[in-house]
C-alpha cells in the first residue's frame, strides 16, 4: 500500500507507481489499436461526410467490427491453450471467449472514449467541425493517458510516465496533421 491508501503496481519486486496490474489491465496493444482506428477513420470519413452522425455511425460500425474480429481471432488462437485432453470442448471454448474478451476489452473502451465528441455533435451541443476535430484531439489524449500508465505500470519515475505519454500521442498528432493535410 501506498502513502494514499492505493495499491502500487510492481515490477521485480520494485515500486513502479501508483497503479494496479488491475487499473493497467486495459493499457494495451488492442487499447492503443482502438484509438488509432478511431483517430485513423475519422481523419478519412470525415473528408466524404461532414456531419458527426455520418462520422459517428462508419466509425463505431468499424470499432464493433474490428472489436468482434479481434475477439474472434483471439478464441481461435487461444482454443489450445488447455492441453489437458479431458476438458470438454464447451468448457475450453468457454475459456477462450473469456481470454479473448479480457484482453480486447480494451480497444473498445479506449475507441469510445474520443467517439463521446462526435455524440456531443450528434446531440448538437457543438458543432461537427468540432466534434470531428474534438474527436482527434481527444484521441491524442487517450493515447497519451495510456502510454503515461503503460510505463507507469514498469518504472516508477514520473518523468519517464510523461516521455511515455509524450511518445505515444505523437501517433495522435501524426493523425491530426494527416486531416489538416487533406483539408
Amino acid at each position: 500500500m501506498d502513502d494514499h491508501g492505493g495499491r502500487q503496481a510492481r515490477v521485480g519486486g520494485a515500486r513502479a507507481g501508483p497503479f494496479t496490474a488491475q487499473s493497467l489491465r486495459a493499457v494495451n496493444e488492442p487499447a492503443i489499436y482502438g484509438v488509432v482506428l478511431v483517430a485513423g477513420l475519422v481523419v478519412i470519413v470525415s473528408d466524404s461526410a461532414a456531419a458527426s452522425w455520418a462520422v459517428l455511425a462508419k466509425v463505431l460500425a468499424t470499432l464493433v467490427v474490428f472489436w468482434l474480429a479481434h475477439v474472434y481471432a483471439g478464441v481461435v488462437a487461444h482454443l489450445g491453450d488447455r492441453q489437458d485432453h479431458g476438458v470438454p470442448v464447451r468448457t475450453r471454448l468457454a475459456a477462450s471467449v473469456r481470454h479473448a474478451v479480457a484482453h480486447s476489452w480494451g480497444m473498445l473502451l479506449a475507441g469510445l472514449v474520443p467517439t463521446l465528441l462526435l455524440v456531443m455533435g450528434v446531440l448538437g451541443l457543438v458543432s461537427d467541425r468540432t466534434a470531428i476535430w474534438g474527436t482527434l484531439w481527444a484521441a491524442v489524449g487517450v493515447l497519451g493517458g495510456l502510454g503515461w500508465l503503460g510505463v507507469a505500470s514498469w518504472s516508477p519515475r514520473p518523468s519517464r510516465w510523461l516521455l511515455g505519454a509524450v511518445v505515444t500521442s505523437v501517433l495522435g498528432l501524426v493523425l491530426i496533421g494527416l486531416k489538416a493535410l487533406v483539408h
